[in-house]
């Protein structure tokens, strides 16, 4: 096919179509873009949901089943191993990875004082290692997980302030001083 024939053939799928037609190129390339992220969070949330199952198997010693009817523990138990599952599990694997993504832009780009940026990083490096287990984006997650647990500890036990709050104090203190 010619350059000459390919422009014509779009112009008439545009003039048939019209923004159908873009429309649908969006739409596979979104859903590419999806399953190349679905392939990258699977690991990690198909360990995530094992260790669930295994953590709620594990708190009781009664049975899932007796003989082909499941107990109340079996339900339980078949609902966390179910596809619904497995999409809450991706969906928060995703949300950690964003998260710790996020969270060494913070480290990197905030205003934070030094040691609240060494506590961050601790905390990003703890949770990290944590999540090793499943893979790179485990590792983010763990990351993004543990810069939130550092956040509210900050927040919980810090004096509550931002950098902003803190400078205008400084400046009122300084003005009813005498010194501006």
């Amino acid at each position: 096919m010619s350059p000459m024939e390919a422009e014509l053939i779009q112009q008439l799928i545009q003039n048939q179509y019209g923004n159908k037609a873009r429309m649908a190129g969006a739409l596979d390339t979104g859903g590419a873009l999806l399953g190349y992220v679905d392939g990258l969070v699977s690991p990690a949330a198909g360990k995530l949901q094992n260790a669930v199952v295994k953590g709620v198997s594990g708190i009781d010693k009664a049975r899932a089943s007796v003989g082909p009817v499941l107990t109340p523990k079996g339900e339980v138990l078949k609902m966390l191993s179910g596809p619904q599952a497995k999409m809450l599990s991706k969906a928060a694997v995703g949300l950690g990875a964003v998260g710790g993504v996020m969270g060494a832009a913070d480290v990197i780009a905030g205003q934070d004082s030094a040691a609240n940026k060494i506590m961050d990083t601790a905390a990003m490096g703890i949770g990290g290692f944590l999540g090793a287990a499943g893979g790179p984006v485990g590792i983010a997650a763990g990351a993004g997980v543990g810069k939130a647990v550092s956040d509210g500890a900050q927040w919980l036990f810090g004096d509550k302030k931002s950098a902003e709050q803190r400078k205008l104090e400084e400046a009122l203190i300084a003005l009813r001083g005498g010194s501006i």
